[in-house]
């Protein structure tokens, strides 16, 4: 990423701290952990996906990330006291952001790694580098690229801490340090960033800078239960003053709202792109944690998207001269890296193709061209290369509504029973097996309910399946009257021609838990290779 203009400031420790009225009444449950890039459920799917099914995609991009260099459990950290991006403050050293970004990939790839093998050593390796930062950096200093650095590794830092927060292995003490190294070092960053654009006009910034800091505040957010931070970024995605706000990051719409001209259009392609990664990844973090900002007006993130590809796929689009507070004038579209290349868009094609049911043509054929994905250390090690964390093929590919909506009876591939609620209609009532009937008590109505997920309801008594607010293996699962929880939510995953039915807010599976007699109560158990958490649906 190029410098944009040597605006001097000292950041870090020593920032200064504004407050600002961030407006609130947005969702106020409790965060989904793990619930950055990647939810429970997400991992449920990845772990059958390629551990159990050998499929591809996910097997392609996995196959990338265990040969990468930054995945191996012997890869060690450097981390550095002070993080210097942009030597035009004479205050700071010579620049070594290089050590942030790199760091940041392997503690998120490591990650990925355990999550999905679930070998320790891989979990040990990215707390050892977590760890390692948490103690070492105490200070972000250089000119505006500063900010930069504070943007971008806070939110990569974040995503990869969030996975890692469930290993018993991470003590307590170091999750709270790591979430004051976030708190302490880059925040201050990151909302100083926002408000006060180092005292230039409110677009004098390129739009990057502003999402990698949002992007920054809502992943710490989530990673430290703050929610005073997480909708911090929420507001600012909507109402801000800067570039970030998504009518400003897409300030022109053309052919009914399905293509938006980007603020970086008449900068380069290159950074262009990194909106879309920067924008793909936020909006993400926001969904995991029950808010649609995909879908925020009229879909204009995929606005953004579509526009993107569709010219960077060589084709003509219309634009419009853009002009910021400065007047800069930007009078046609740059052709300059046309083509870019950013391991992004499987997490762009597949919320709205697959999930969504949204029509996204160009983002299709983009996502078509770049897949599997890598992260990074593939594609170059420069930090461009690293500015977003990659392998989307293999988090965010799903299957596109494995089950049309429809009544169907639940057949374990284990014992051959069948999901069923024993004729006991009332809140609380568990879930359970019984031998092959024709009661309505086997019957369960399947009922899309967007998201990549389904409700399903007992024809006797018209209950929803739910986890019940249990998240330990082997919990009962029961029955509860209709409502918008994520424990009445369930992902539908092929297993060849079974099917796995994993929670939406514990991301374990309905299992059987090996018990096979008639009434026997279901239970909820992490992803595994047993026959008892598979199912036939008929």
């Amino acid at each position: 990423m190029k410098t944009k203009k040597n605006k001097l400031a000292i950041v870090g420790s020593c920032v200064l701290m504004l407050t600002v009225g961030f407006s609130q009444g947005l969702m106020a449950q409790a965060f989904v952990h793990p619930g950055c890039l990647e939810t429970e459920a997400d991992f449920a799917r990845m772990q059958t996906k390629v551990i159990l099914a050998g499929q591809s995609p996910w097997l392609d991009s996995y196959n990338i990330l265990i040969a990468n260099s930054h995945a191996q459990s012997t890869y060690v950290a450097s981390p550095v006291a002070v993080l210097v991006r942009g030597t035009g403050n004479s205050a700071c050293s010579s620049e070594n952001y290089s050590h942030a970004y790199n760091d940041a990939a392997a503690a998120y790839q490591l990650a990925l790694r355990w999550k999905i093998s679930g070998d320790t050593t891989f979990a040990n390796a990215s707390v050892n580098i977590l760890n390692a930062w948490s103690g070492t950096c105490t200070n972000i200093c250089g000119d505006s690229n500063a900010d930069l650095a504070a943007g971008l590794y806070g939110y990569e830092f974040a995503c990869a801490a969030e996975i890692m927060r469930s290993y018993t292995g991470w003590s307590s003490a170091d999750i709270t340090k790591f979430q004051n190294f976030l708190k302490n070092v880059f925040y201050p960053v990151n909302h100083d960033f926002l408000v006060r654009h180092n005292n230039t006009c409110s677009s004098h910034y390129w739009a990057n800078w502003d999402l990698c800091n949002m992007a920054s505040i809502l992943a710490t957010g989530v990673f430290c239960d703050d929610r005073t931070k997480y909708n911090e970024a929420i507001t600012y995605f909507k109402s801000g003053i800067g570039t970030g706000n998504i009518d400003n990051t897409v300030p022109f719409l053309y052919n009914n709202g399905t293509l938006g001209q980007g603020q970086e259009e008449g900068r380069d392609q290159g950074h262009s792109g990194l909106d879309v990664a920067l924008e793909g990844a936020f909006c993400q973090i926001a969904f995991n944690q029950g808010d649609d900002l995909f879908g925020y007006e009229n879909n204009k993130v995929l606005a953004l998207c579509e526009y993107f590809a569709d010219y960077n796929l060589g084709n003509t689009v219309p634009y419009t001269t853009y002009n910021n507070c400065e007047n800069s004038d930007q009078t046609v579209i740059s052709s300059a890296s046309r083509g870019d290349n950013r391991p992004a868009w499987d997490l762009i094609y597949n919320h709205y193709v697959n999930r969504m049911n949204v029509a996204a043509p160009f983002s299709t054929q983009y996502a078509t061209r770049l897949r599997p994905e890598g992260g990074g250390g593939n594609y170059g090690s420069t930090s461009g290369g690293f500015d977003q964390l990659g392998f989307t093929t293999l988090t965010s590919t799903i299957d596109k509504i494995p089950k049309a909506n429809g009544t169907y009876r639940l057949q374990n591939r284990a014992d051959g029973n069948y999901l069923d609620n024993l004729g006991v209609a009332t809140n609380g009532a568990p879930a359970a097996q019984w031998q092959s009937s024709s009661s309505n008590n086997q019957k369960w109505v399947f009922t899309y309910n967007g998201g990549g997920y389904y409700k399903i309801s007992c024809v006797t008594g018209g209950l929803y399946l739910d986890d019940l607010g249990h998240t330990a293996n082997g919990s009962t699962v029961g029955q509860w009257a209709s409502s918008a929880s994520f424990n009445q939510q369930w992902m539908i995953v092929p297993v060849g021609s079974y099917y796995k039915i994993v929670n939406r807010a514990s991301g374990k599976c309905l299992d059987t838990g090996g018990l096979t007699a008639n009434g026997s109560t279901m239970q909820q158990w992490g992803s595994g290779s047993s026959n008892n958490q598979q199912w036939s649906i008929q």
